[in-house]
């Protein structure tokens, strides 16, 4: 058992007429979606075939998240290698950053030789403005990403014919989840399954409509025994759980997730100690009204922006620096602000309490 690249190698040479898409090809495609694909389309000027990536002048502009440098190389270069991927077209990519707009959205339709369409959506990136999209998401629906992915598959749908396959990853399954329920209803009709791999679920209310019940039951939503993502804000979506070499948050990345076969390596349930975290955030969550969920962010990016970060990359190669900021960004606060940020999270700690004296009892 090995984690996508290793499915790769082993499965690489089949292609989808010799084995069909699965669950495990969804999250190598929503993986494959964070490589940074705007120099090389720019350069050719048209669509590329992931084989043919490899040979454009700024290659190596592909691997600019410096985090995962490494195994998204690894993952690449098997998927060039390999006869499944290789031949892959790549269309319509779309990469938006907007602070001013507190927006990140990016995607890329992903066209197989026999015809199959994947509709690939980015989860959240280094950026500091994609992380506060992903906050903003507790207040507001839809948030500009979401809007985004909406136009984009109406955009796809009206270019290409036949069933559309639509995921991501974190970020990317909500954005996926989202555009399937609330594009045009003729392009509902044609989208086969929506993959939903350790995303986020939505605020109170966003699941209710018909919208959602037309599509429920194409959605295959995938998360981590230790899932933190993927469970905040869930209610409605079932989901199965995969196990992972690694514990807690580490468990989001997909190169931790176990592959048996051509299939995720299924868990029972979310871990208890995962379970209890993840039904207090909830709690905690359900609790605040929205302008008190407004105020949290807000104060929080606020101190996350005192740290002087560009993006998470900053965190990483300077946190101590990075760490001495925020608590300068804390310690300028107005005291009436600090009595906010300090009274909510009392209100986190009153949650956790309560979910472990119910789940004892």
């Amino acid at each position: 058992m090995g984690n996508i690249t290793d499915y790769i190698i082993e499965y690489g040479n089949k292609t989808l007429d010799e084995l069909p898409f699965n669950e495990v090809d969804s999250l190598v495609l929503s993986q494959f979606s964070y490589l940074k694909f705007d120099k090389l389309l720019e350069t050719a000027g048209h669509s590329l075939t992931v084989g043919e990536l490899k040979d454009n002048p700024e290659y190596e502009k592909l691997y600019a998240d410096a985090r995962f440098e490494g195994v998204n190389r690894g993952l690449y270069e098997a998927m060039a290698a390999s006869r499944r991927f290789s031949g892959i077209r790549l269309h319509e990519y779309v990469n938006i950053v907007d602070p001013k707009w507190e927006i990140q959205f990016s995607a890329v339709t992903c066209v197989f030789e026999n015809g199959f369409v994947y509709v690939a959506y980015r989860g959240t990136d280094e950026t500091l403005t994609g992380w506060k999209e992903d906050f903003n998401m507790a207040f507001i629906t839809p948030v500009p990403a979401q809007t985004k992915a909406v136009q984009y598959l109406n955009t796809i749908a009206g270019s290409i014919r036949g069933d559309i396959t639509v995921g991501g990853h974190s970020k990317g399954g909500n954005l996926a989840v989202y555009a399937a329920m609330k594009c045009l209803p003729d392009v509902r009709d044609r989208i086969s399954l929506v993959y939903s791999h350790d995303g986020p679920g939505f605020a109170e209310g966003v699941l209710d409509g018909d919208d959602f019940k037309m599509i429920k039951d194409r959605i295959r939503k995938s998360v981590p025994r230790s899932s933190v993502v993927g469970m905040v804000l869930q209610t409605q979506e079932n989901y199965e759980v995969i196990k992972c070499r690694s514990f807690g948050l580490l468990q989001h990345d997909p190169f931790n997730w176990i592959i048996d076969g051509t299939e995720f390596k299924k868990a029972d349930n979310i871990h208890r100690y995962t379970y209890v975290k993840d039904a207090s955030v909830n709690r905690w969550v359900s609790n605040m009204d929205h302008k008190k969920r407004q105020e949290f962010v807000e104060l929080l990016f606020e101190i996350i922006n005192g740290s002087g970060a560009s993006d998470l990359n900053d965190f990483a190669s300077n946190p101590i620096e990075m760490g001495r900021g925020m608590l300068n960004a804390v310690e300028k606060m107005n005291e009436e602000d600090r009595k906010i940020l300090l009274g909510i999270v009392k209100e986190l700690s009153s949650a956790i309490n309560a979910t472990v004296k119910e789940y004892i009892s």
